[in-house]
């Protein structure tokens, strides 16, 4: 029996001991789950970048999308996509247009800079790479998180400045306060 299957079959079995109230509105939910589904599959078409930076809420199949795309034409292309989808009554469109919103290539390249930033700090004796959060927009690198001691502080800064590609650091790492606690 495959997950699929199994699950489909607990669904079955859940909403059958639910009253009639019960059933509709889970039922409701399942389709608005799926109707959301393809419209990120449409949307994903359009740009693979527009996925991440639209928001798709579905209530009692009526679409409402939110969040950024980077053009008047990518918008029209999104919100036609959501009509498309079989079971959709009414799209209410809150798209922004901002044409400083990433594209897919961008997108991509900050995701390929944090890779290099996360195993050149990996790479480093003495950091716990663990402890620092990286992200990164436009080749500008935030890092977040806790560090041992100051010397490390200045190794971590160092390594991303060293990582080729980063434009700028924003350093919200903060000193990690030692458990004084004694132990039983």
């Amino acid at each position: 029996m495959t997950r699929t299957t199994f699950a489909a079959l607990v669904c079955l079995a859940l909403l059958t001991a639910c009253s009639p109230a019960q059933q509709q509105r889970a039922q409701s939910d399942m389709n608005d789950a799926f109707i959301a589904a393809q419209i990120k599959t449409k949307i994903a078409a359009v740009d693979a970048a527009t996925v991440s930076l639209v928001k798709v809420d579905v209530d009692k199949r009526v679409v409402t999308l939110s969040g950024e795309v980077h053009s008047a034409g990518e918008r029209g292309k999104v919100d036609a996509a959501a009509r498309s989808v079989s079971g959709v009554t009414r799209v209410v469109d809150r798209l922004v247009v901002n044409a400083k919103a990433p594209t897919a290539q961008e997108i991509t390249d900050d995701l390929g800079l944090q890779a290099k930033v996360q195993a050149a700090l990996a790479a480093q004796t003495g950091v716990n790479a663990l402890k620092v959060r990286v992200s990164v927009h436009a080749s500008v690198v935030q890092l977040e998180g806790t560090f041992a001691s100051r010397a490390l502080h200045e190794v971590i800064l160092e390594t991303v400045r060293g990582v080729p590609g980063v434009r700028r650091v924003v350093d919200r790492l903060h000193l990690a306060v030692p458990d004084t606690r004694a132990s039983p």
